[in-house]
């Protein structure tokens, strides 16, 4: 593939670098972050890939899984990045206001906050929903309910992070509910809808859409993100016909608008 098609493939992840922000500079601001909320790092050693995950065990028989994003994607040159941590960990903000006295644990994408020679950009383009990446973040949750004992699961997951969720669905018997974020519930359409290159070395959730309809969930989509858009949401209801899945407009916001706050008000609802 050119690497203009695949440039074309990645920008709309919203995760383009304008500022100088080097890799240290990334893991470091995740790593404060976690602990000022008091969050533990591991790594998992997964058959794939090492994970690094943030925790909090309250020895729940329930735990809460936080899924991020894609990560940064295309580096402030427009060049695919050469690390794909996240510039935002919009994960560890959102389990930061989670206040429940139940087992959390942030679950990041394989290379991020890692430093990896062996680290293929796949994994962060083309590949970013590929059976190996979706296994290893398997593997992960599965060490950790082997570790805390929880018995349930809660998917919370920001935007290519929902895709990362329904993806896991055949892997669990356990979810209770789905939340996301600015989600990406279904990158083929998205993909088309950019008129960009499509993740063809990525597993496609929709060849999954009955058990993905089982499943109640909540998508919170910003009135003013371009990146994934309530028409899209409203087409992957659509294409779904569940009536357990509920699309809710959130106005003004935009796809790296601050989801904190809306997770925190949904959270005084529970």
């Amino acid at each position: 593939m050119h690497l203009k098609k695949l440039k074309r493939a990645v920008f709309f992840t919203a995760f383009f670098l304008f500022g100088c922000s080097s890799n240290q500079h990334r893991i470091n601001k995740a790593f404060n972050l976690a602990k000022e909320f008091e969050y533990e790092s591991a790594i998992v050693q997964c058959s794939n890939f090492p994970m690094q995950i943030f925790y909090k065990n309250f020895n729940s028989k329930h735990a809460i899984i936080y899924l991020e994003g894609d990560g940064l994607v295309i580096n402030r040159f427009g060049e695919i990045a050469s690390n794909s941590t996240p510039t935002d960990p919009m994960a560890i903000r959102l389990a930061a206001v989670d206040n429940r006295l139940i087992t959390k644990i942030i679950i990041n994408r394989p290379f991020h906050y890692l430093k990896s020679a062996n680290s293929s950009s796949k994994y962060w383009t083309t590949a970013r929903y590929s059976p190996e990446v979706v296994r290893s973040i398997f593997e992960a949750i599965k060490s950790c309910q082997e570790k805390f004992h929880f018995e349930t699961i809660e998917l919370i997951a920001y935007s290519g992070g929902a895709s990362v969720a329904f993806l896991l669905i055949p892997y669990f018997r356990n979810i209770t509910n789905i939340i996301s974020f600015a989600g990406n519930l279904d990158h083929s359409s998205w993909t088309t809808f950019h008129n960009c290159q499509p993740l063809y070395e990525s597993l496609d959730p929709l060849e999954i859409k009955d058990s993905i309809g089982k499943i109640p969930q909540i998508h919170f989509v910003g009135t003013n993100d371009t990146n994934t858009t309530i028409e899209l949401a409203m087409a992957f209801k659509k294409q779904i016909k569940s009536e357990k899945i509920s699309i809710i407009p959130v106005d003004g916001f935009d796809h790296d608008s601050n989801w904190p706050s809306v997770w925190q008000e949904e959270l005084k609802l529970k």
